[in-house]
């Protein structure tokens, strides 16, 4: 297909290199109006060679680069509500887990404070501690990873919102307005 559409072109330039031979000749072959008709006959065929390389080459290859581009663009924002619906599942895990041990712990405190020796009040107030130890443990280890996780969202919609903007802009987004915006989109969820 392109050895086809490279000849006609070659031949339309050949046939322009005469033209203007004659143009030096005798003035400007535009005016001319005996060859007012091949020049129309030259438009139309050059213009449809130009629709056809333009239909045939140039158009799909931008057309896949925006198909491209929207599926990588749709991919990471399936990715960000992805981990942001695991936040979320994480987030209402550890608040079950921290009601059910809260819950235990002051069952078993309950249990324990009825009864009369020493040594199981001993016993309640060791095993208190160790799960308030524990929930600590959990709280912050549940905190941080929540942390971790959201700062990665926010890492994350930066560099999507960046990469976004630079390529619908053709220019690198000014960090300091990118990071407000997200900001201020953040504090409105």
């Amino acid at each position: 297909m392109r050895k086809p559409v490279y000849s006609v072109l070659a031949a339309a330039l050949v046939a322009g290199a005469s033209g203007a031979a004659q143009a030096s000749a005798g003035g400007m072959p535009q005016l001319n109006f005996h060859d007012f008709a091949p020049q129309i006959v030259w438009l139309v065929i050059t213009f449809v060679v130009l629709y056809l390389v333009m239909s045939k080459l140039a158009v799909p290859a931008i057309s896949d680069t925006l198909e491209k581009r929207q599926a990588k663009i749709q991919g990471d924002l399936d990715a960000a509500e992805k981990a942001s619906e695991d936040t979320r599942a994480l987030v209402a895990a550890y608040e079950k887990r921290l009601a059910d041990a809260r819950e235990q712990a002051r069952r078993l405190q309950r249990e324990r404070n009825e009864a009369d020796s020493a040594a199981a009040t001993a016993r309640l107030t060791e095993l208190a501690d160790k799960l308030n130890g524990r929930i600590d443990e959990a709280e912050k280890r549940i905190a941080g990873q929540r942390a971790q996780v959201l700062e990665g969202l926010e890492d994350m919609a930066h560099d999507i919102a960046a990469e976004v903007y630079g390529k619908l802009a053709g220019q690198p987004a000014d960090a300091g307005a990118l990071k407000a915006k997200i900001a201020a989109a953040k504090g409105g969820q």
